[in-house]
């Protein structure tokens, strides 16, 4: 034994996310039953534009949904919905409001959010995800059947978060960071309401 001591203090630590095959099914069923938004002309050639800037291809908007095709690949992600997903049955609405393919957390990304692009994906996505939640409400055997399909994919594990309960998070981790860059974001703050109009 060398006699050495050492700390350890984990930052951060999240469960992969666990989507319920019953929500899941439901929330499809309600995107089938919406359809996908039309899209105009200018909307798919503003859409492969900016897929081009990106260096993206250019395949433009989506025209169909995407078939339903069973347990979703594990993505990587920055939140705690995983933690929470070993808790109660979760279903996830991906819904088409922005330009396929971009990267997360990029200027291409942001383009398209105050477009009609946004505002017509956006509105679909609130129709699917409310449109469950009325399944849920009128039907109680869907509520069962996603009990029994909840329980049986947490058959024998038992959630323990990754990090310690009283851990407080990590604030001064970027404090210096932001408050050299904070001044300089700013002034790109916008303080009006953004407007969706035409994009022709």
């Amino acid at each position: 034994m060398t006699g050495c001591t050492f700390e350890t203090r984990i930052r951060a630590g999240v469960w992969p996310v666990l989507l319920d095959r019953t929500v899941a099914r439901g929330i499809h069923d309600n995107i089938a039953e919406i359809g996908m938004p039309e899209w105009t002309a200018a909307e798919q050639d503003f859409a492969r534009r900016l897929q081009k800037a990106a260096g993206k291809g250019k395949d433009g908007l989506k025209p169909a949904i995407t078939p339903f095709k069973g347990p979703a690949a594990q993505i990587m992600a920055s939140n705690d919905c995983g933690d929470v997903s070993w808790k109660v049955p979760m279903g996830r609405v991906w819904f088409p409001a922005n330009v396929p393919n971009l990267p997360f957390h990029h200027w291409a990304a942001g383009a398209a959010l105050c477009t009609p692009i946004a505002h017509k994906g956006g509105l679909a996505g609130a129709k699917a995800l409310a449109g469950t939640v009325i399944d849920y409400l009128c039907h109680p055997a869907l509520l069962e059947q996603t009990k029994a399909s909840f329980a049986e994919a947490t058959a024998g594990v038992r959630y323990v978060p990754l990090i310690e309960l009283d851990q407080a998070p990590p604030a001064d981790l970027n404090r210096e960071t932001m408050e050299r860059f904070r001044p300089a974001m700013e002034a790109h703050y916008r303080p009006e309401r953004p407007q969706f109009g035409s994009l022709a």
